[in-house]
């Protein structure tokens, strides 16, 4: 619940903070009220460029929905607007389902074509090129048409849609994607001027620049298969430790022939379930990826008290733990589960991390010595002067 909801923190703030700045945008100097509707475009460059360097393609095709609505959306034509505003929320909606496939290719082509084709489509709505008669007719006899009835039919399924799909991953791309259409909502219906159209959607971009930035750090520090913090990570973090701390090495047992038996695929299945015990019961220690089938876990200051229970607790549910796996001599599905040995070094005064580091590998050794699938605990180093 609390990584869901943290997902949406920094894109709510970012909203709301663009909402409160655009009613005081009247309030800025002349130089920069007039450099102000060129602000989208910028940050949208800036936006373009960073997804390029990332090779997000989802990120291109969304800045570029953004800008559907200052592109071609005619102010003073609520009409206008609110059809080329849907055609935004609908597209946003629609790529929080489709896979990420790269900055620029045929996947990418693809879709912008597709909202290429949208955007031509309400423009020859627009220019009433082709039109449908019935839905200029009112709806059951109200003051409402059947066109409005159709346009809010679209933003209230792809609000849903992707409200729910964000509920459901709790990812940022999702949550970010959520805020936008509710930003474009606001811009629709709220807003009163061009210049707090520009601030609302030059929020937006600033949005999608820091979930870009966001995403780099990710893929930085974050192992993609396990979702654990990677080595860089737990690098940075024993720099940052006091003086009291311990450090945790863990092990899956009999790992390679496992890999052996079942495949490197099955594998990966394995290392997943293991650190989603890691995640659950490593607190109040932090787990990270250290490398190939071994974890590490930190634990700081007052909290070292816990640390044999934790790790036990740990053992005891990696070991519980059961895993569907494709068995290829059997040639069906099985459940197997694994095993993992554990060692934990406490610091000594003035002992260097690396040095505890080590001490805990050793500790891990000496589970593996004396059969596996146990936590060996490292004695203290002698008094470093």
């Amino acid at each position: 619940m609390s990584e869901r909801l943290s997902s949406l923190l920094v894109p709510c703030f970012i909203l709301l903070v663009s909402i409160y700045a655009s009613l005081y945008v009247s309030a800025l100097p002349p130089l920069w009220f007039s450099l102000l509707p060129l602000l989208p475009f910028i940050l949208s460059g800036v936006a373009i460029l960073l997804a390029w360097h990332f090779n997000k393609g989802r990120v291109l095709i969304l800045i570029l929905l953004l800008l559907i609505p200052k592109l071609y959306g005619d102010f003073d034509q609520q009409a206008s607007l609110t059809a080329y505003l849907v055609v935004s929320c609908f597209c946003i909606a629609l790529l929080s389902f489709v896979p990420e496939r790269g900055f620029f290719n045929r996947f990418a082509a693809n879709r912008i074509l597709f909202v290429f084709m949208l955007v031509c489509w309400c423009y020859a709505i627009e220019r009433s090129w082709v039109s449908f008669a019935f839905l200029d007719s009112t709806f059951f006899n109200t003051s409402v048409s059947w066109s409005t009835i159709l346009l809010w039919c679209v933003l209230i399924v792809s609000l849903s849609a992707i409200g729910l799909a964000w509920w459901l991953s709790g990812e940022v791309f999702l949550a970010s994607g959520l805020v936008s259409i509710v930003s474009l909502l606001i811009i629709s219906h709220f807003v009163s001027s061009s210049v707090q159209f520009d601030a609302l959607l030059s929020a937006q971009f600033l949005l999608w620049i820091w979930f870009l930035l966001m995403e780099s750090h990710r893929m930085a520090y974050l192992d993609d298969m396990t979702k654990l913090p990677g080595r860089r990570a737990l690098n940075e973090q024993l720099v940052g430790l006091p003086k009291q701390y311990a450090i945790a090495m863990v092990d899956v047992d009999h790992f390679k022939s496992f890999n052996d038996t079942y495949g490197h695929d099955m594998g990966d299945k394995v290392l997943k379930s293991v650190a989603s015990v890691l995640k659950q019961h490593a607190s109040p220690g932090r787990a990270f990826r250290y490398g190939g089938e071994e974890f590490t876990i930190v634990f700081r200051g007052r909290h070292l008290g816990d640390v044999e229970h934790v790790l036990e607790l740990v053992r005891k549910n990696i070991e519980a733990t059961f895993v569907k796996v494709f068995d290829p001599k059997k040639k069906k599905d099985v459940e197997v589960n694994v095993t993992a040995s554990l060692g934990v070094a406490f610091a000594g005064q003035g002992e260097s991390p690396d040095s505890v580091l080590k001490r805990a590998d050793d500790a891990l050794y000496q589970s593996k010595k004396k059969g596996r699938n146990r936590v060996s605990k490292s004695t203290l180093p002698r008094k470093i002067p």
